[in-house]
């Protein structure tokens, strides 16, 4: 009961982030929307990663492990902690996840390229990472595409 009275307590806060009236909106409107990689459909296995990522803007995600699944294998709840723009003029985020099937919270460091089509994630299940690498074996790297 307490953890349905906290996911909606999240669900609300982040949801209104989103609204106009929110100087941040574009928080939201840059990585809010779908992203996929055919290429991760190929895999097998529970580690395999997602063909497809749904981020809304009520604080909601979805992933789906096939690109025309009819419904997702996952969802759960975000938060977005941190964001800055560096001087090649890509986003960066510190954004929570949570996974309510696993009851799990992931620390990711995500990258947006300046165009807003290329989207690169490092995630966690013990703290942020510090930088995108796909070859560190700490955590997880994805890159997704706008879909």
């Amino acid at each position: 009961m307490l953890f349905c009275i906290l996911c909606f307590a999240v669900s609300i806060i982040v949801g209104s982030c989103a609204t106009s009236q929110n100087p941040d909106k574009m928080v939201f409107e840059r990585f809010c929307g779908t992203w996929a990689n055919s290429a991760y459909q190929e895999g097998t296995g529970q580690l395999r990663p997602a063909a497809k990522l749904i981020f809304n803007p009520d604080g909601t995600w979805l992933r789906y492990q096939e690109m025309e699944y009819a419904g997702p294998a996952v969802f759960g709840y975000y938060i977005v902690n941190k964001r800055w723009t560096d001087s090649e003029g890509n986003s960066w985020y510190l954004i929570e996840t949570y996974m309510t099937q696993t009851q799990r919270t992931f620390y990711n460091l995500l990258k947006l390229d300046k165009s807003n089509s290329v989207y690169e994630i490092q995630s966690s299940n013990i703290d942020y990472p510090t930088e995108i690498n796909p070859n560190d074996w700490h955590s997880q790297y994805r890159i997704y595409f706008r879909y």
